[in-house]
């Protein structure tokens, strides 16, 4: 029996006031997008893209087109494909991860059932792809499809990690590097190429992407032991209970006594037992300073991130996607 999370309190917003107006209309246009004849369709797509979520990607296409001086109508519906390619990789993530809830809602798959949820998932894909067809930039295209390739193949090798308390952190680094961080990555290159920048501007935003969403994946996993329910709009400890070992995990293993790691090695491996000792579990990442040092390597991801921004020329786009930088590792959910 499924219960029910608390109500999902309001996002905190993210520092993207610039491009406001923009998002607003990403926002009405991602229903109009996926508005479909077979209602079943057009109904599970308005309930994931109903139930709000950060807009980070769009908001990071947006930002990064006005700081390459790009502000056409394109960036628009560029933001709009890529918040549509998020959007279906996490719907396909609910029906592998078995989750029952998503941004405080009953997943898609638990109210539709998994085909038709995987199916409008597809469809999402083949929507966003249409967008980048009708722009017609083969660059734009490669780096989007390129980036979605290894979207996949992330979370391939995360199923094929399941489990696995060997796992090493370079390992998890090239987990979250195919699986987050290229998607985000991507979101600014393509911002960049909107604009009038040159090749080391534009390879400088990706960079910029890349060291952010791998703070931002870092976080996240932090956040799945801390977060208060009521804010993350799933129950702590979710990733446990689906056998995803994280860097909190991975480091506490490494600095562990012989015994404490056998300890935390026998309750991992009935990922069901590890959400009910979870306050052991807690204790001793926090005892062997898990969770400081993966902090650490997401502060670090942080300032790399802004220092990559210094290729570009001081504006107020610059600005907010530096802020952007202290956000992720300062937010609560």
């Amino acid at each position: 029996m499924m219960s029910m999370p608390a109500g999902n309190e309001r996002a905190t917003p993210l520092p993207f006031d610039l491009v406001r107006e923009e998002l607003r209309q990403v926002d009405e246009l991602l229903l109009q997008e996926t508005w479909s004849a077979v209602s079943i369709v057009r109904d599970i797509s308005h309930h994931i893209l109903g139930a709000g979520g950060k807009r980070l990607r769009p908001a990071l296409l947006l930002t990064t087109a006005r700081a390459a001086g790009y502000q056409g109508d394109w960036a628009i519906r560029l933001a709009l494909c890529m918040e549509l390619l998020h959007t279906a990789t996490l719907m396909h993530d609910d029906v592998l991860d078995h989750s029952d809830w998503r941004r405080g809602r009953v997943t898609a798959h638990r109210r539709w059932g998994q085909s038709a949820s995987i199916l409008t998932g597809d469809a999402m894909f083949a929507r966003a792809m249409r967008i980048l067809v009708d722009y017609g930039s083969l660059p734009i295209l490669n780096a989007v499809t390129s980036a979605v390739i290894r979207v996949c193949e992330g979370e391939v090798m995360e199923i094929a990690l399941h489990g696995d308390l060997d796992i090493a952190p370079e390992t998890y680094l090239r987990v979250i590097d195919a699986k987050t961080a290229a998607l985000i990555s991507v979101c600014c290159q393509t911002g960049g190429m909107l604009g009038q920048t040159t090749p080391a501007q534009i390879e400088a935003l990706s960079t910029f992407g890349f060291h952010l969403g791998m703070a931002f994946q870092m976080v996240d996993d932090l956040l799945d032991f801390t977060a208060k329910r009521e804010r993350w709009g799933r129950p702590a400890g979710e990733d446990l209970k689906e056998g995803r070992i994280t860097l909190p995990v991975i480091y506490t293993l490494q600095r562990a006594t012989p015994a404490d790691r056998e300890r935390l090695r026998t309750i991992l491996n009935t990922p069901s037992a590890a959400v009910e000792h979870m306050d052991e579990v807690l204790s001793l990442l926090h005892r062997y300073g898990g969770f400081e040092a993966a902090r650490a390597d997401a502060i670090a991801h942080t300032r790399a991130a802004r220092e990559s921004l210094l290729a570009l020329p001081a504006s107020a786009a610059r600005d907010a996607l530096a802020a952007l930088a202290d956000f992720v590792v300062a937010r609560d959910q």
